[in-house]
């Protein structure tokens, strides 16, 4: 993790009014590949695999197998996600989100418990990320499948010692796991304490059965009855049919313009490439480069920009089941109507185009890169910390609870006390929708930049600012991510700000603009940029465990 040294780097630039000073900041760096993310676990597996001879996507698939090993809270199987790859010029968008069973509808959730769609075997989507690791690898890879699982299963089998935040997001989960998942992520009872080492056996040998056999040792068998019948014990409806059945997809990414810069984007149900999309062309509308970095000016437009792009969230859903007016909320006539509401002395006061909801923010992103540009920005979740809270007892697989993320109760507030739309309700087979937005920036065809964050709808403002100081401003890819922030969904109508990052008077002057400021998290981004010289750099947030590192 980053040392405090850069922190205050940018606290003192912001405080003192000037960009942060070059050399405050030190991105790791290579001229081979680079990977930024959540583990230095990860950044060694990524190490191995690229001097095993395996490209940019062997690597991104041997890190995602790695993290759902030594973090099983935001990155196991039992989980779903998307990615933006790019490889031989070719960039293209894979949807491997959980879906809902067979026999979910609207009214699933009627009448049940007020935690179904959180905890317990209702609230278990259909899992997509072993189908997307081989969906990707098949698509891309070079190595074999099978060398890619060494190291990861090494993990799980001879053990790894947790972390603070391992533990912390542990403890907090104890309470709602079933019995099986109590007995594999604790020492007979009792908490692990950080540093201590947590074997996974039962892990290991599906990591093996997943090796030999690819996606059927999840989707079919032994493990798919193993699931379905722990689901169904728990409440759930999940059966081993709606895991042969599920299948990821292939999309052609949004593509965005901004300063001189090639923008891809996750399409839905992923709402954040639309969201960015958006909020990129008000940012040139509005000539925010023109603002001095972290200045009252820049900021307040900032919050105006997301409030305004987080808007038309609601509008949107699985593209399978929803019509998504994309040509309208990106055409030239909204967004100049939506440019002309801002005033720079007073913040906005808009009405909702629905009701709107967001997901958890316990997620987790990596990016990969290689000097030819090959990149890969992979973000994955289970929604909230360890999911439902249900653990598959032999295999020792944690499953989300993505099912939070639809409409379980029209016209009700979900988890995060917001309420949804209809275009987000529950159907069989669809996806929820998500803040999830893995991003590659190209400059002239040429790859500059892969990012990408997890935290829920922070996701969004976190990679719409990392964007926008390291394409108009002289920010280094660690000064760009470690900048303090702010964060506007647009409901509930609150500008959230990093605390101890920002100084009063500048909170203080926004709160005079009628802007209504509460600090709290922002969310964490991890990023790779290359550079015209053809080097790599990597940083992975300080707001949160991480490293970056390559050859």
């Amino acid at each position: 993790m980053l040392g405090n040294r850069r922190i205050y780097s940018v606290i003192l630039a912001g405080l003192v009014g000037i960009l942060p000073i070059k050399g405050h900041a030190v991105p790791a760096e290579g001229h081979q590949i680079m990977v930024a993310g959540p583990s230095p676990h990860a950044i060694e597996v990524g190490r191995a695999i690229h001097l095993r001879g395996g490209n940019t996507v062997d690597v991104a698939v041997a890190v995602a197998l790695s993290l759902a090993v030594t973090h099983p809270y935001y990155a196991a199987f039992g989980g779903g996600g998307f990615a933006i790859v790019k490889m031989n010029s070719e960039v293209k968008a894979i949807d491997f989100r959980e879906m809902a069973p067979g026999k979910a509808h609207p009214d699933l959730y009627k009448d049940k418990a007020k935690d179904a769609s959180i905890t317990g075997g209702l609230a278990v989507g259909v899992p997509g990320v072993p189908a997307g690791l081989w969906a990707l690898h098949e698509k891309y890879g070079k190595l074999k499948w099978a060398q890619l699982f060494p190291e990861a299963i090494a993990l799980a089998e001879k053990g790894f010692r947790v972390s603070g935040e391992w533990v912390e997001e542990t403890e907090f989960t104890m309470k709602r796991f079933n019995p099986e998942g109590k007995a594999i992520f604790s020492k007979a009872g009792t908490s692990l304490k950080p540093g201590e080492v947590l074997k996974q056996p039962g892990l290991a040998r599906f990591m093996k059965s997943l090796q030999k056999q690819g996606p059927r040792a999840f989707y079919e068998g032994e493990v798919a009855k193993e699931l379905s019948d722990i689901v169904q014990k728990n409440g759930g409806v999940i059966t081993v049919e709606d895991l042969k059945n599920y299948r990821v997809r292939w999309m052609d990414p949004i593509k965005a313009d901004y300063a001189g810069h090639r923008l891809y984007l996750m399409p839905p149900p992923s709402s954040g490439g639309l969201i960015i999309a958006q909020a990129v062309q008000l940012m040139t509308r509005l000539k925010l480069s023109e603002k001095a970095p972290l200045s009252v000016d820049e900021l307040h437009l900032l919050i105006e920009i997301m409030k305004l792009s987080y808007r038309g969230r609601t509008l949107l859903g699985d593209p399978d089941f929803s019509k998504n007016p994309m040509e309208e909320l990106l055409s030239e006539k909204y967004l100049a109507s939506l440019a002309a509401k801002v005033k720079m002395d007073k913040a906005l006061d808009v009405e909702p185009l629905r009701e709107i909801s967001f997901e958890k923010e316990q997620t987790t992103h990596f990016s990969v890169m290689d000097a030819k540009g090959n990149a890969v920005a992979f973000t994955v979740t289970l929604n909230g910390g360890y999911g439902s809270g249900v653990v598959t007892p032999r295999s020792g697989i944690a499953l989300n609870n993505e099912m939070d993320d639809f409409t379980t109760r029209p016209g009700q507030p979900n988890m995060f006390g917001l309420i949804q739309g209809e275009t987000n309700r529950v159907q069989a087979r669809a996806r929820p929708l998500s803040s999830m937005s893995p991003t590659i920036v190209e400059k002239e065809g040429r790859t500059i930049l892969a990012v990408g964050s997890p935290g829920g709808p922070r996701i969004i403002s976190a990679v719409m600012q990392v964007l926008h100081r390291s394409l108009t401003q002289p920010f280094d890819i660690d000064q760009a991510i470690q900048a303090p922030r702010v964060h506007h969904q647009f409901l509930p109508n609150t500008v959230k700000t990093d605390a101890m990052r920002l100084p009063p008077e500048t909170i203080e002057a926004l709160r005079a603009r009628g802007h209504k400021i509460e600090t709290g998290s922002t969310a964490k981004v991890y990023g790779v940029r290359l550079s015209p010289e053809g080097l790599l750099s990597g940083a992975a947030d300080a707001r949160g465990e991480g490293a970056a590192g390559g050859i």
